[in-house]
């Protein structure tokens, strides 16, 4: 485990529409392949027209992440919802996982997608994750 582990949540508007599946598809591969390049674990949901993530990794590799993130013409409105160290990853096994968000509950979602603090959406988040019906991500 890196020295430095850090945890990142982040919001933004996206610039991509919810029903391009292409262009969702073609974002979390290319994602799944940078994060495993840089050791990072987290977890992308897409509700909305917004981008959630929580990333955790080393710190200069969440850095890296998210200058690609901020010069992406695909994000607008990058908001950080949390950053801090972490004793260690919640999402070990994603490389990037991919969740449906279709069943959370209205509040959950409106956590996700308008209200909630970086803390609150980890949790949410998470909770998907531990429902393997409910990915659309593989390991």
């Amino acid at each position: 485990m890196p020295k430095s582990l850090t945890r990142l949540v982040y919001r933004s508007r996206s610039l991509v529409a919810p029903d391009d599946t292409t262009a969702v598809k073609a974002i979390f591969e290319v994602s799944r392949r940078n994060n495993k390049r840089d050791r990072i674990t987290g977890c992308l949901a897409q509700p909305d027209g917004h981008f959630t993530q929580v990333v955790e990794g080393p710190g200069v590799a969440i850095d890296a992440l998210m200058a690609r993130v901020a010069a992406d013409p695909r994000h607008d409105n990058i908001v950080i919802l949390g950053r801090w160290p972490a004793p260690g990853r919640l999402f070990e096994s994603w490389v990037m996982a991919l969740p449906d968000h279709t069943p959370l509950k209205e509040q959950s979602f409106r956590i996700i997608n308008e209200t909630g603090t970086g803390a609150q959406v980890v949790s949410a988040l998470l909770e998907l994750t531990k429902r393997p019906e409910s990915l659309y991500g593989i390991l």
